[in-house]
């Protein structure tokens, strides 16, 4: 199983509607496409967040991320964020967000 884990900081506060807009749109895709599981978590600050999913392989992931409303959102991504970053692990669960933000660690 692949964890794709995302990391997203928005460019400021007033990009929160364009955030959440796409976010449950993608949300409401994931849950009719092959993911497993998947969840959402915001910092303290509420300018980053991250998600995680849980996918049986790269096929299934690539099929989700280059359609629908997530296409449409990588598309537009420039303009309510200046940085996102993720990475694609092994595992047969979803992990931990202690685990999953050590990843992002430089």
């Amino acid at each position: 199983m692949i964890v794709s884990i995302t990391k997203i900081e928005l460019n400021s506060y007033s990009k929160l509607i364009a955030f959440f807009k796409f976010n449950g749109q993608i949300i409401k895709e994931l849950k009719q496409a092959n993911c497993k599981k998947y969840k959402v978590s915001n910092n303290w600050n509420f300018k980053v967040w991250y998600t995680m999913t849980l996918w049986e392989s790269e096929h299934d992931i690539n099929q989700f991320y280059r359609n629908g409303t997530h296409l449409e959102a990588m598309k537009q991504s420039k303009s309510f964020s200046y940085k996102i970053k993720s990475h694609r692990i092994q595992s047969a669960d979803l992990i931990n967000w202690k685990q999953a933000k050590k990843l992002f660690v430089s």
